[in-house]
């Protein structure tokens, strides 16, 4: 695993965290990006400014991989026959100027044995002989997948008798991306050309193009093999392609691997169809719940304005005590809208709000979409819906009390408050001057003095003049119960524009997050194909992992 990739997984992972933690990604998805295999052959080496070439030896019980790797020693290295019937331990054959202080931390350290050699033309690759993969002993099997990771090159060893081996085609399933692969038969002189052909036939139903099949046999003999040729078919892809072109397989693998995880993360959050279909099963069910509301707030609003108009009628005052009221307009007890508003937003709208929450939730699940990255944005929805249908109900109210009644009302209200005291003094005026008149006529023998007709005449028309404007200036009066009525009928309205807008915008502000989170990982997308390498050649078969299916 070169830098790059540790940076480039480092990178997602905390992008997958983010996107979890938000709700965008199931939980799983962090697994799936710590399930990418992280090792790195490097970390065999770190004390060395250059690796070897990593070659395992693979297979189950008795194929003969410890003495195969004695032959390639051309030493004994490894336990083999009857001395190891089921291999249990790990053995790195590899040159002396590779001298490893300390394996990495996740390797079976007890359980594996280095032996090194001076062997020149062999200085370029490390073999690993691994322990059998057939085992009864599950330890073994785990002891082979915490070594694979750290190996560039597999070679997959099978014998005339157990190359239908089970639990090894299931390896080969599962890695054959991750490495290069050179079939060997060994135990050769055991086995028919038919069993070769049988073995081809099964590696091509895996996807293997045209595999190259050698033939050996553990021990050096006078019979031919393949051998040598499998010696030459390493060292010539080294010549050819140079080490580090070759130690980039695992890697290349490791880079599909965070490729295929970023795409299918990337595919949850673009945009497509079901988020159209989801914005407008959104809207139309917002919409609609929320006429709902409005229709259940108008119901409460005649309802509470019905109990305040009886309590009003039930306190009806007389002539004498309304004679003594003020002309101003009469403004509610303080607290009252306060009161009404409270009684208006309960704890039924809130439990409405979350109920439509709860309709919107179902929904984006039903379109298969992330709704986890909904839930805390809805639940801060309803919060900031209580807070915004309170202050549209004080805006109305408030509004309203400003000026009670219509433009109208007010003003035959006022003039008649100005008519109630100015015609009763016209009449006055009217009576004085006419006394005045006739009594200095009466005392210049004129006419006659008036008499109490004239004054009982008088006393009504004056009586009228004031009593007649001041019944239509009482009727005039803008009642405050209507006043509150009608303030409480327009804050509804606003309601019902408010909360649809701030659902509408809790969607957008959804969306904007998911498209930044898609946006970003869309760079950590193509920083990835960066770091893919120009596909290799086939080399006598041993690249035909390439053309896996």
């Amino acid at each position: 695993m070169s830098p790059s990739f540790s940076t480039l997984y480092l990178a997602l992972q905390q992008w997958t965290t983010e996107a979890v933690e938000a709700g965008w990604l199931k939980r799983d998805a962090l697994t799936q990006v710590e399930s990418i295999e992280q090792q790195q052959v490097g970390e065999l080496f770190r004390q060395h400014p250059h690796r070897p070439l990593i070659v395992g030896l693979f297979g189950g019980t008795g194929v003969g991989k410890s003495s195969l790797l004695n032959r390639l020693a051309g030493e004994k290295i490894a336990r083999a026959g009857v001395e190891r019937p089921t291999s249990h331990e790990v053995t790195l054959y590899l040159h002396k100027d590779f001298q490893l202080d300390l394996l990495p931390a996740d390797l079976p350290t007890q359980e594996t044995r280095i032996a090194y050699h001076s062997r020149p033309e062999r200085r370029l690759i490390a073999w690993l002989d691994m322990p059998d993969i057939d085992s009864t002993a599950t330890h073994n099997q785990e002891i082979v997948k915490t070594w694979l990771p750290y190996v560039d090159w597999i070679i997959y060893v099978v014998s005339p008798e157990r190359y239908y081996d089970d639990i090894g085609w299931r390896f080969l399933q599962q890695r054959a991306q991750r490495h290069a692969w050179i079939f060997v038969m060994n135990h050769w002189d055991q086995g028919r050309e038919e069993q070769i052909e049988d073995f081809r036939r099964r590696l091509q139903t895996e996807g293997f193009k045209d595999p190259l099949i050698l033939r050996t046999i553990g021990v050096q003999t006078d019979q031919p093999d393949d051998f040598d040729k499998l010696e030459e078919i390493i060292n010539n892809a080294i010549n050819r392609y140079g080490l580090d072109i070759l130690q980039q397989l695992g890697i290349q693998a490791r880079n599909e691997d965070l490729q295929q995880l970023a795409s299918r993360f990337a595919h949850e959050l673009k945009d497509n169809d079901r988020w159209a279909e989801a914005e407008k099963d959104w809207q139309q069910t917002v919409n609609a719940h929320i006429d709902r509301i409005v229709e259940h707030l108008d119901t409460q609003v005649e309802a509470l304005t019905q109990t305040l108009l009886a309590s009003e009628a039930g306190k009806k005052r007389g002539l004498l005590a309304r004679l003594k009221e003020s002309d101003e307009i009469e403004q509610p007890a303080p607290g009252a809208p306060d009161k009404l508003i409270a009684a208006l937003w309960d704890q039924r709208n809130i439990d409405r709000l979350k109920m439509l929450n709860e309709q919107l939730l179902n929904q984006l699940q039903e379109h298969n979409l992330p709704y986890k990255a909904f839930e805390p944005t809805l639940d801060a929805l309803v919060k900031k819906a209580g807070t915004q249908v309170e202050q549209a109900l004080a805006d109305g109210m408030t509004a309203s009390l400003a000026k009670p009644g219509n433009g109208l009302q007010r003003f035959l209200y006022r003039f008649s408050g100005a008519l109630s005291w100015l015609l009763p003094f016209l009449a006055a005026s009217w009576a004085v001057y006419h006394v005045v008149v006739t009594f200095y006529s009466g005392t210049q023998g004129e006419q006659h003095f008036l008499g109490i007709n004239f004054l009982i005449h008088s006393a009504m028309l004056i009586l009228l003049g004031a009593l007649l404007p001041w019944l239509i200036h009482i009727k005039l009066k803008p009642s405050i119960t209507a006043t509150m009525r009608r303030g409480l009928k327009n804050g509804v309205q606003s309601t019902a524009t408010r909360l649809k807008q701030i659902w509408q915008d809790g969607w957008k502000e959804r969306m904007q997050n998911r498209k930044h989170r898609y946006h970003e990982l869309e760079e950590i997308r193509e920083d990835i194909k960066q770091l893919e390498a120009e596909p290799l050649k086939e080399l006598g078969g041993i690249m035909q992992s390439r053309e896996l299916k």
